[in-house]
Parts: C-alpha cells; structure tokens; sequence
C-alpha cells in the first residue's frame, strides 16, 4: 500500500522494539509511503514527523511542522495533553521521594516453568521496600508478567514464599494480599455500570473514597456507562479504582498507561504517588519510560526470567535510564 495508517503502534512494545520499529518507518518513508499515525508517546518520532496535527474534541486545533511543534513549551504541551516529544524535559523533575519504614518484602525461590516449557522465572531472593512504587522492565517476554501472576498467586505452580517482617505468605494466601490489573483490562470487568465495577472487590471501609477515586481518575461523569462501552483507556482506569478501593497491601499494574494521554498518564502516576501515603507497595509492569520518571521510586529489570539490576530511581539513576529511550 502507498498509506500506512497505524493506531498506537508503540503502546505494548519494548524500547528496543520501539527502536526497530523507527527503523522500520524510517524505511517506509524512504520508498515515499505515506504514513500516518494516531500516537501519545511522541519521544520515538521525534526526527521523523514532518507534519503534526493536534485534534481535540473531534476537530483540528492546530497543525504544525516538526520545527514549529518542536518550539512550543513543554508547560504549553502539557496543557493540550501532549506528551514530551523528547524525554529530556524529564530531567528536571523532582525524583519521587522513598517511603521509609513500611518494612521488607522478601520474594524467595521464585521459580516458574509453564508445562512442559523450560524455567521462565528464576528469582532466588530479592528485597523491596514495602510502601514503595517499583518499575518491573525488561524485553518482551523477559518473564515480567509471569512473576506478576506468580507474585499475585495466579500461578499455583510456583511455589515461592512472600514475606514480610516474619510472616510467610503462600501463593493461596498472596489471592487475597495482592491485586492485579491485567495488561488486557476486558478480561476483568464484569458488571453492568462503572460505578458496579469498581465496587464489586470494595471492602466497605473504603466507601469515603469513592468520590475521590472517580474524580482522580477522571471518571466521575461515567458511573452509569457500562464498562465495555468505553474507550481502552478508559477501561484502564476503571480497572485501577478497582484495585484502589478494593484496599490491597501489594498492587500490581501490568503497563497502565498503554493508550493514554499525557493528563491521564500524569493522573495515573500521581495516583501512585498517592499509594505511598497509605503503605501500599505497587509493582509497575511497563514500558513507558515517562511513567516510570515521573512515580517510581525503584527499577527491577527483568532478563531472561532473572534478575538483571536492581536500583533506587536517584536523579543520577534517572537520567542514565532515560537516554536509552533518547532518539535526539
């Protein structure tokens, strides 16, 4: 075809997927193909859009050239809901504080294998600090979301032990510990409305925060709707209050912010940030290196099904993990 167009081309892909897939673009527009793309991570086409078109409410609300997008103020793109089109305007964000005290959460023997399948996860014993906002990275099929489901208790083969100050939890008892938000929200939401949905895992000491909750996460004018009529961002939000209210210890998200904005995106995270205030201890499955600057407090990367590194996200930290991402 002489048009390519794509719909969120890099919302499930890994940052060295992302980069073939600049490659790939960069091909296509040699041969003189047409190619237009819906997107909100801007970061990948920073030298490759020649022309930017910002739609809101159904209609154009400005078209530029990469030049003239690239002069507009970060703080003005932010307001439109834009993005960074280079994750350098990262660089100066406070990086989130650490939560201290809330104890130890030790993960030991973590070994998972599907059937008849070689081990895909092997984790001896790591340490995170409870309380804390803690990215999981790595390639796809790295074992991310298999040691989320074997974190969670899904997977009653692996019999690793979570532990905290002295108490064991086993994968029975990690089903009512720990909540997961699945990367393909459809295959958790259930009830007729919006407001059903997000009370349906509540515990009742919970109900003063509904209004919160749905005002924080952008949802308050959709409590009646049901939820598959929803956008896919949308849905991802719906999920997340249900995993807030629902008053977990250990919450696990596998890549939240596929498909949304920068204002839902910056909602998702502050979210997070709020997490700490109360103890929760949060795992963040993802590839957005946005996300992961703005909230989380700790990298876990993820190779092979083993641990690769292990650090606090430090200023220096972040701005050493953010140039991988950069194509400037």
């Amino acid at each position: 075809p002489d048009i390519f167009v794509l719909d969120e081309p890099s919302s499930n892909l890994d940052a060295y997927s992302i980069a073939d897939f600049r490659k790939l673009l960069k091909i296509l527009k040699s041969q003189g193909k047409t190619i237009i793309i819906a997107e909100h991570r801007l970061y990948y086409l920073y030298d490759l859009a020649d022309r930017i078109i910002y739609l809101s409410d159904g209609e154009i609300q400005g078209d530029y050239t990469l030049p003239e997008f690239q002069l507009i103020p970060a703080a003005e793109k932010a307001k439109m809901g834009l993005r960074p089109l280079g994750l350098g305007e990262f660089a100066d964000i406070e990086p989130a504080s650490l939560h201290s005290g809330q104890g130890i959460w030790k993960l030991n023997h973590f070994h998972f294998a599907y059937k008849k399948q070689p081990e895909t996860l092997s984790l001896e014993n790591i340490e995170l600090p409870a309380g804390n906002v803690t990215a999981v990275i790595g390639h796809n099929g790295a074992g991310k979301t298999t040691l989320s489901r074997c974190l969670c208790g899904l997977e009653k083969r692996c019999k690793g032990i979570l532990e905290k100050e002295g108490t064991s939890y086993s994968s029975k008892q990690r089903l009512k510990l720990c909540y997961m938000v699945m990367q393909d929200v459809n295959h958790q939401l259930f009830c007729e409305t919006v407001e059903d949905e997000i009370r349906l895992g509540m515990n009742e000491a919970e109900e003063a925060k509904v209004p919160q909750v749905l005002k924080e996460l952008d949802l308050s004018e959709l409590t009646e709707r049901h939820p598959m009529s929803l956008s896919g961002g949308q849905k991802q939000r719906v999920a997340i209050a249900s995993a807030l209210l629902a008053d977990k210890s250990v919450l696990i998200f596998d890549e939240p912010t596929s498909g949304l904005d920068y204002r839902h995106m910056k909602q998702t995270a502050d979210l997070f940030l709020h997490l700490k205030k109360y103890g929760k201890t949060t795992f963040i499955i993802t590839h957005d290196p946005e996300l992961i600057a703005m909230c989380c407090t700790h990298i876990l990367h993820i190779e092979e099904g083993e641990v690769a590194e292990y650090y606090p996200m430090t200023a220096a930290h972040r701005e050493q993990f953010l140039k991988q991402f950069s194509f400037q």
